[in-house]
């Protein structure tokens, strides 16, 4: 059993590896390629239903529900624009000391978004991003996510039951947060999403990369394989690929890999599901790992992260 390579197309030299579903702790095995080119990682024969491992009570991305949605006051608003943007400066900067910049605040930098442009989260889950969105500001949020029971019409965010190939419209900033890898065709994904996206602006794609640090340390226990909800796993190389042959300008590369990848592998080695009653993300308090261990398996990825080796990154492509 072997296939031509999701990415690059090559035959030649690619391996079979089975794999377990471990985060749910179904245990039921499924056959991958590595290929020997890109070294980028695909499932070959997929299951036929995917509704058994995308269950919406359990699934983390349907965990949350959205809340009240509050529109932002002046304060908030001149917080963002100085953040984003240096403006508000006198305000801005008094609202803004000892803040702690959260993550989302990069993304909108570097994808060069402003308040009032149309933003699509592909995979948006139960929608807290976009959520968190509207509440710095910005006022035309769209998500779409297929495995979703309900869509929902908040007025300013709205979030459908869709496949990005049944979008229209035009947008200006397009995320994928964890999303691509979940789907059986990616080069027809950011096609569609080239298409979609305003001349000149912004896909920001945030995926695991096959053949870093967490591959190499725990194989097939390694977390970002994700079996089977991963249809592949690209490499650094094999995604700069996919981007290039849509016709995106890849204008920033970051690693972003967090502890999760680590005791989250430690975890399926030792047997322990994700949804487990021991498992760190369901309590902490009983979970096997010190506060010492986590403090040093974030030292661990932001070195790798530092040196491009690590288990996730973000890629910024411009639409040319």
């Amino acid at each position: 059993m072997s296939a031509s390579c999701i990415i690059c197309h090559n035959e030649s030299n690619n391996s079979l590896i089975q794999l377990k579903e471990l985060q749910l702790g179904l245990g039921d095995e499924f056959t991958y390629q590595l290929c020997g080119s890109c070294g980028s990682m695909q499932l070959l024969v997929p299951p036929q239903d995917f509704s058994r491992y995308y269950p919406n009570e359990d699934y983390y991305s349907f965990k949350l529900e959205m809340k009240n949605l509050k529109k932002p006051g002046y304060l908030r608003i001149a917080k963002t624009e100085y953040l984003l943007y240096g403006k508000k400066k006198l305000v801005g900067y008094l609202l803004s000391i000892g803040y702690k910049l959260p993550e989302f605040y990069t993304w909108m930098i570097n994808t060069k978004a402003r308040l009032n442009d149309a933003i699509l989260d592909v995979g948006c889950g139960n929608g807290s991003l976009l959520t968190k969105l509207y509440k710095m500001g910005f006022t035309n949020l769209s998500g779409i996510d297929p495995f979703i029971n309900n869509e929902h019409d908040y007025g300013v965010v709205k979030i459908m039951k869709k496949e990005i190939a049944e979008m229209q419209g035009k947008f200006d900033t397009i995320m994928m947060h964890h999303s691509l890898e979940h789907m059986f065709d990616p080069m027809k994904a950011l096609l569609k999403a080239h298409s979609l996206l305003n001349e000149n602006k912004y896909l920001l794609v945030r995926i695991p990369i096959m053949g870093n640090y967490g591959w190499n340390k725990y194989r097939e226990y390694w977390a970002g394989l994700d079996a089977p909800r991963h249809i592949f796993i690209p490499s650094e190389k094999g995604m700069r690929l996919l981007g290039e042959q849509a016709g995106f300008e890849l204008t920033k590369l970051e690693y972003d890999a967090g502890d999760y990848l680590i005791w989250c592998s430690e975890q399926y080695q030792k047997g322990i599901s994700l949804y487990a009653p021991n498992s760190r993300m369901v309590n902490r308090k009983k979970s096997i790992f010190t506060d010492a261990q986590i403090k040093e398996y974030r030292k661990i990825l932001a070195d790798a992260n530092a040196k491009n080796y690590g288990d996730t990154a973000a890629f910024y492509f411009k639409k040319k």
